[in-house]
Order: structure tokens, then sequence, then C-alpha cells
């Protein structure tokens, strides 16, 4: 399958979810100096959103943590393949969600058993 062709828009939802991330928490005054913000490690700025309890900041680190973890499937050359069995996952379901981690499958025995 030819997977590069979703390589740079998840590349581009990175960027701009990493700089969204930054506005939100200055929004937000979790942290009032703009440098400490630019400075700060991605990790630390997605733990501080996920624990601030504000929706539009959570939901931003999710997706962010997310389509991170799909970037760097890219660079270990594992992309497209499933996290839990390592099976591939259908290039339809990527088409719709680039950073989709898991087939559907999983996905299914995952709602199921974790709802």
């Amino acid at each position: 399958m030819n997977y590069q062709q979703l390589q740079s828009p998840l590349n581009t939802e990175f960027s701009t979810l990493a700089e969204e991330l930054k506005n939100k928490i200055l929004l937000n005054s979790l942290v009032t100096d703009p440098e400490k913000i630019q400075n700060a490690e991605l990790n630390d700025l997605i733990a501080m959103a996920k624990a601030s309890f504000i929706p539009a900041l959570f939901d931003t680190a999710m997706r962010l943590e997310k389509v991170d973890a799909a970037v760097c499937s890219f660079k270990l050359g594992m992309y497209g393949l499933c996290t839990d069995c390592e099976e591939e996952i259908e290039f339809g379901d990527l088409e719709q969600d680039p950073a989709q981690p898991r087939c559907k499958a999983c996905r299914e025995h995952s709602r199921y058993h974790h709802n």
C-alpha cells in the first residue's frame, strides 16, 4: 500500500496541533510566559493540557498525542500496522483518519471490553 500520501498531511496536522496547543495554553493562562511555552518539551505541554480539565485543551492534547504516535510509526517503518495485533489497518480507515492506531477488529474489541 502507498502510505506516503498520508505522511505529509500527518506532519502538517502535527505542526498545526502543536502550535494550537501552545496558543490554547497561553489563552487559558496555564503558563503566562510565551518563551517558556516555546522552549518546553511537547510531552510536558501535552501532560499539562491533559491535567488541566479544560475540554478544548484536553481534546487537542489527545489528538496531538495520537498524531505524534502515527508520525513516529512512519519513522520506525511501522505505519499502517495495528498497535494491538500488528495486522494491517485497512487503507480506507487510514484515509478517514491517518492517525488511526488500530484495525477495525481491535477497535471493536477494545470498545466492547473497555467501555
